[in-house]
């Protein structure tokens, strides 16, 4: 890519970024019981969210992530608006769930709402929300995980699969799927796999204009991972990183500390130096540390007994 064009494409996305008005990254706390506790559960609530955005047009959705126990969106509009809409989901949700204990989960939650300055702090934003579902579970990636907009983002495959077959959702599904006449208005939405499509209700194509191009959106899931830890921070939330992550994280820093690029390499005290920062800083579970400093795991476990 040549500079000019670079940077011509950068202010391409600056000024989208500019068009969009107030950017906000709302998330609930993790320090939460179990929300949804089975695959109905997550169900509901991909159809919920997709009603609640329905009844609320004048929010857009730059992408979002149903954890097990938080939840995660990039949303642009207007504050106020945001806080009725989250309101409204949260009603919705806790009437429609099955469990009793989702239920009482569900009406906890509260939001934060975190006010996203600039283009390149959005683009972190949703990267951070885009990676929580396979950093949290190792059985997935960024494009498996279903609970979210993330698998659709850069992928036609994903995008075709929605056009080739998708399902109109008629209003007897719509009552089924939303526990209410409150979607028989909302039109054009279509269900996949049991539930409404993210892109329905998700502006991903607006989303992915904000960078500028694939390889650009990947870097940051993959390797602005010093980035998810500030949003996490801000956030008041834990930050994992996958094994390859802390391993380039771990590498530099014995190589500028120890002169010795294999951290399994360094030398025994090293180690205990090593792996208290991994756990104290890094939030690295104990087969992380003795997996990547070649610890014997015994040995992990007895320096933090409390993992």
């Amino acid at each position: 890519m040549e500079t000019r064009d670079f940077y011509r494409m950068e202010a391409e996305c600056e000024l989208k970024f500019r068009e969009l008005g107030p950017c906000y990254h709302l998330c609930t706390s993790e320090n939460t019981p179990i929300l949804f506790h089975n695959e109905g559960e997550f169900k509901t609530a991909m159809n919920i969210i997709a009603l609640a955005s329905g009844l609320f047009p004048d929010i857009a959705i730059l992408t979002f992530e149903v954890m097990s126990n938080h939840l995660h969106f990039a949303l642009c509009g207007n504050v106020n608006r945001i806080h009725e809409w989250f309101k409204k989901m949260v009603i919705l949700l806790r009437r429609h769930l099955e469990l009793k204990d989702s239920k009482e989960a569900v009406g906890s939650l509260q939001e934060k709402i975190i006010v996203v300055g600039n283009l390149d702090n959005l683009r972190n934003v949703i990267a951070y929300i885009n990676r929580n579902g396979y950093v949290a579970d190792s059985g997935h990636t960024p494009f498996s995980y279903p609970w979210g907009a993330n698998r659709l983002f850069f992928n036609d495959e994903a995008k075709s699969r929605h056009e080739l077959l998708k399902i109109m959702a008629t209003a007897r599904w719509k009552r089924s799927a939303f526990h209410s006449n409150l979607g028989d208005n909302l039109t054009k939405l279509y269900h996949l796999d049991g539930y409404v499509s993210p892109m329905c209700f998700c502006n991903i194509r607006l989303a992915e204009g904000l960078f500028i191009n694939a390889h650009q959106f990947f870097s940051k899931i993959s390797k602005s991972v010093e980035s998810s830890a500030i949003i996490a921070k801000e956030i008041g939330e834990s930050v994992y990183y996958t094994d390859n992550e802390l391993f380039s994280i771990i590498s530099q820093k014995c190589n500028i500390q120890y002169g010795c690029k294999s951290p399994s390499m360094i030398p025994a005290e090293a180690k205990v130096s090593i792996a208290k920062m991994m756990h104290y800083e890094y939030n690295s579970s104990a087969k992380q540390i003795s997996r990547i400093l070649r610890m014997e795991i015994d040995i992990v476990k007895r320096m933090f007994p409390k993992m």
